[in-house]
């Protein structure tokens, strides 16, 4: 369950005037709506430097995500993979987390995570769709 206001209640703080005849104040105004002053205000605030983008919560994804893995970290991944294949060893992500683990120097200086070995071979198409044991 999200605690995002509605784009209908965004809409209600963006519009309240306080001017107006017999106008709710703004702690009156708030409590009717459930929200807090700080987030009326904040609302407000955004609706004056991004007018209808108010409207709409903001993406809550991070602006950098901690870790971003280039493509020759995936070129190594797919090599040790590709060497243990030819040598006829597993060639899991397991199996090759261990192997980089081994080299003295790995492109990018920290090894991916085995979930993230699997996530990145899958993304370039070097998993097999279902491996015999």
């Amino acid at each position: 369950m999200t605690n995002a206001l509605s784009p209908r209640t965004r809409a209600a703080i963006i519009q309240y005037d306080a001017t107006q005849p017999h106008a709710l104040s703004v702690s009156e105004f708030c409590r009717s709506l459930k929200v807090s002053r700080s987030v009326f205000y904040k609302v407000r605030s955004r609706a004056v430097s991004e007018s209808t983008a108010a409207l709409h919560p903001r993406s809550r994804a991070p602006r950098s995500p901690a870790r971003r893995y280039g493509p020759e970290v995936v070129n190594e991944l797919v090599r040790i993979r590709k060497q243990l294949k030819a040598d006829g060893w597993d060639y899991g992500p397991r199996t090759i987390h261990y192997e980089a683990a081994l080299q003295d120097a790995f492109p990018g200086g920290k090894i991916p995570s085995v979930a993230t070995i699997a996530r990145l071979l899958s993304s370039v198409g070097q998993v097999d769709a279902a491996p015999r044991k």
